[in-house]
């Protein structure tokens, strides 16, 4: 299975999809789990399938980790694995739909509700970025004092 998402510019944005790989993982219903991402982010989703093939599987359910079935969802994603399919055509590539609706999830939005932060934390995870740094110039965080390889002296927070 791969857990394809958009990626991001920010050092650790991919950490909670790296969350829910290592919780899949626990569950051995698949050979491989890897997280793969369109753009930004490593590994890509050319190297998570990669990844899959070298780990033996002969079957990959993409699973687009989307709620809703926009235009990445519908037409970007569809797009990407139709030429990696190009590329591996002894693999079967399965595309799964979107996140979308459940009500496992409709319940775990009622739980975040309930602790919702504060405006002054609304930029936790923007702080937290530094422990995750990659040291990508890419990065909106990169050469800022909160970049750890900003100069010798930052540290991360």
């Amino acid at each position: 299975m791969i857990l394809l998402s958009h990626g991001s510019l920010l050092c650790g944005a991919g950490r909670t999809l790296e969350e829910h790989a290592a919780r899949l993982r626990q569950t051995e219903n698949y050979a491989a789990i890897e997280v793969g991402y369109l753009n930004f982010s490593e590994p890509t989703f050319e190297e998570a399938v990669e990844r899959c093939l070298l780990a033996g599987g002969r079957r990959v359910v993409v699973v687009p980790y989307f709620l809703v079935d926009g235009k990445f969802a519908a037409e970007v994603i569809p797009q990407r694995v139709e030429e990696v399919r190009a590329h591996f055509p002894r693999l079967d590539l399965v595309l799964a739909r979107p996140i979308s609706f459940d009500y496992a999830l409709a319940d775990a939005v009622v739980e975040m509700a309930a602790r919702a932060r504060p405006p002054e934390r609304w930029r936790d995870d923007m702080l937290a970025a530094p422990r995750y740094c990659i040291a990508r110039a890419e990065c909106p965080l990169f050469g800022t004092l909160a970049c750890p390889h900003a100069s010798p002296e930052v540290r991360p927070l």
